[in-house]
This record gives structure tokens, sequence and C-alpha cells, in this order.
């Protein structure tokens, strides 16, 4: 249950009260918060402004960023693809936070167009990183230029500091909730008592996520929960879970000790009990040895990719080969990215996967050129290696195959901040593809 659901008020556009033609920030109120909101642009958008609509002072706020409110038809306006200047032809509710924050980074950069003219959907994590992909997208294609790119990038990170008052780290209920869910948890420990004993790490994490889920169910209406769940201060599966729930297993970094995982269940809310100390010690040292130690491997694998491979180059006298090899694989909403701009064979046709056409691909099998089998005697043809380093001006393409140990380093370097034990379940038939 990771949306969240808010007790928010409703307002209304104010006739008797008109549109302001400049906005006055010490004379906002609920009665002309709607109007005021309607004439807002990105300009307006002032931590002077932010502070006056949504911080809390002698204990209330003017309106909170869930709040909703209902905008009258034509009060939205933005340039669609076609260059037109269009507006809403019906009323939509939407709240406070999401209307400013297409005003101020979406309708701003004009991007709007981008996104089916208005993104009315909870903000979070995931949507953020959905939204920059596509960006990413747009810049590649050449739809958006670099530089608005990067003044979008700043304009997100003057969002960062409104954190506490657009999603609230602490409430009452929150910073009491270690003595709300130890009944709860009393009773699974007990129950796997055994197993937790013997240092079980699927059972600790099974355990976790029970507590976790019961979580969500009992501060589902509680703000102090937004920044975990929403991603933007901290996550609920380690920062939240250690915090107030418990530390769960922990490697023991003593390669001949009797058994690999101990399992600690105090927070850190409550305190580290006194048998579990020296275990929770012992956590301190994986952070600095993944990032200290294990990057010693992806580090290396990046230099030997590197002198192996910075030989390869695109070869720019030839468009195609030729070649009839290619792979198959199913494109999914969470794998399309690592393929887009490469060659889809349609047939006699070969279809540039883009941004325009992804969506019509996702869950499909399709067969795709691939730079294995090109026959270009003097590096890679365009087609087989993808439209990517052309779009780019990119010629060193080996040079791009640093990513793979790349990502391995940056995976032990996370560590540093994340040392939760997490497990996965696969088929190992399937996985290798013995079986469909």
């Amino acid at each position: 249950m990771d949306k969240i659901v808010r007790t928010s008020k409703h307002y209304e556009y104010n006739r008797s009260f008109g549109d302001p033609k400049e906005i006055d920030i010490e004379n906002l109120s609920r009665d002309n918060i709607v109007n005021y909101m309607l004439i807002l642009k990105q300009s307006d958008i002032t931590y002077s402004f932010m502070m006056e609509v949504f911080g809390e002072f002698d204990g209330e706020s003017l309106v909170n960023p869930y709040d909703t409110f209902t905008v009258p038809v034509g009060r939205y306006g933005f340039e669609n693809k076609n260059g037109k200047l269009v507006y809403n032809t019906n009323t939509f509710i939407t709240t406070f936070g999401i209307w400013i924050f297409n005003i101020f980074l979406i309708n701003g950069f004009n991007f709007s167009k981008f996104f089916g003219g208005y993104i009315n959907e909870e903000i979070n994590e995931g949507k953020m990183s959905d939204i920059n992909q596509e960006l990413v997208y747009f810049l590649a294609e050449d739809k958006i230029d670099i530089a608005t790119y990067k003044k979008f990038q700043d304009y997100s990170l003057f969002l960062m500091p409104f954190e506490n008052i657009l999603a609230y780290t602490y409430s009452e209920e929150v910073l009491r909730f270690s003595e709300t869910i130890k009944s709860k948890k009393n009773e699974l420990i007990t129950k796997y008592k055994d197993q937790l004993d013997k240092g079980d790490f699927a059972i600790a994490e099974k355990i976790e996520k029970d507590l976790i889920a019961y979580t969500k169910e009992v501060l589902k209406d509680n703000v102090g929960i937004d920044s975990y769940i929403s991603g933007a201060g901290g996550s609920i599966g380690n920062n939240f879970k250690n915090i107030y729930i418990m530390k769960g297993a922990v490697r023991d970094p003593d390669p001949n000790a009797k058994q690999a995982f101990n399992i600690v269940t105090s927070n850190f809310c409550d305190g580290i009990s006194a048998d579990e100390y020296s275990v929770v010690a012992n956590s301190l040292a994986a952070g600095p040895y993944a990032r200290a130690k294990k990057t010693e491997q992806g580090g290396y694998w990046e230099k030997l990719f590197g002198a192996a491979l910075q030989s390869i180059t695109l070869d720019e006298t030839i468009e195609d080969c030729g070649s009839k090899g290619y792979i198959e694989v199913t494109l999914t909403k969470k794998t399309i990215n690592m393929y887009m701009y490469n060659y889809i064979i349609e047939g006699s046709k070969l279809v540039e996967l883009t941004s325009d056409n992804m969506d019509s691909y996702i869950g499909k099998k399709v067969k795709m050129r691939f730079s294995i089998f090109c026959k270009s005697p003097n590096g890679i043809c365009k087609t087989c290696a993808g439209n990517l380093f052309t779009r780019r001006n990119a010629k060193n393409i080996g040079l791009t195959c640093i990513q793979i140990p790349s990502t391995l380093k940056n995976v032990s370097m996370k560590a540093f901040h994340d040392s939760t034990i997490k497990t996965t379940e696969f088929d190992p038939a399937k996985a290798f593809g013995l079986e469909p």
C-alpha cells in the first residue's frame, strides 16, 4: 500500500475576489488562494511564496500540499506539440502541490507538451525518475537543448530545501511508533525465535516485510510517513525500519564465524540492546569495506574494459553492413531504456526505437540488430551499433562499455548507505532460458 491517503480540504475559485494583476504574498488567504494559483508563473514561485503557502506558523498552514482545488475551464494553458497555445476544455481537480510542480518545473520549461499537458498524479521518487528518464530521451532526440535541461535540474534542486514542509519527516505518531509496533513485533520475534537465533536472514526479512506492511496500514493517513513513502527523505525499507522497527540481519565480518549472519531486533529509536551492540558495531564495517575494498573490483575492471575496448569505433563510412544477425529481446517498461535507439527488424524494414514509438513495443518480443553481428571491417556500422552514438556525436564507442563495470562499482559504493540484507527468489531454469 504505497499510495498515501490524505484527509484534505477542497477550495474553489472565489468569483467575488477576481484575479489580481500581481501576486502579493502578504495578502494570501484561504479566500483568495485559488485565484492566486490560477495566475501563478514560474518566476512567482520563490522561497517566500513557498513558506507563505505551505509553511506552518503557530501550528497552522495556509494550505497543505495535498489540499485540492478545482481548475475552471480555460484557466490552464500550455503550448502543444504544434506550437499552439491551448487551454483546458473541462474543469479538473488537482492538489496545490501538484499544481505548483507543474507551473514551476513542467509548464515553466515548456515541457507540458511532452506529458499530456498536465501531470495530475502523485509526485514521488518513482515519478521523478520517470520524468528525468523521458527528458534524457528528449535531449538525445534534440527535442530540448542542453541549456534548458541544465536549468531544469537547477530548479529541481531549488525545491529540495522545502522537503520539510512538502513531505513531513516527523510527527508525534512517528516518533512514538517504536512503542506502537512493539506488541506486533514481539509476537513475530517470539514466533520465529529459533530461526532468528540461528541467523536466518530470510526469516528476518519476512518479519521486516510484515512489520513494514503493518506500519503503512497504521500510518496511512499520517503526514509523518510522507517523506519515507515518497522517497523524498530516505526509504521506509531502510531508514524508517532501522530507526523505528529493527536493524535486521547483519553479516559477521569474521570469515571463521560460526554463523554468517546475526539478527538485531532492536532499533535506533529505543536504543540498541547491550547483547546486540557488538553486532551493530560490526555492521558499521560493511559500508566502509564495500566502499574502500569492493569498489576495487569494479574499478579494476573499468581499466581493463577501457584498455581492451578503446580501439572499437563507429564506422562512419557504412550506414548498414547488411548483417542478417539479430538478438531477440522482450521489451519491458523496466528494461526498454537499455535498448533505446537500436534498430528493430520488422519484416524488410528497420525501425529505430525512440520515445515516440517505445510505448507500442513494451511487452513485445522483438528482433533487434546488435553490434556483435556487425560485418564492418573498420569498426561497427551505424545500424548494428544503434543510432544513439550518431545522435550524440560519439565515435569511440568501445569506451561506453565501461558502463558495465562502473555499475558494479556503484553498487558497492551504495552499500555504504544501505546495508539491508535482501533476498530474491527465482527459477534457475527460467533465468537461464532452459524453460519459457
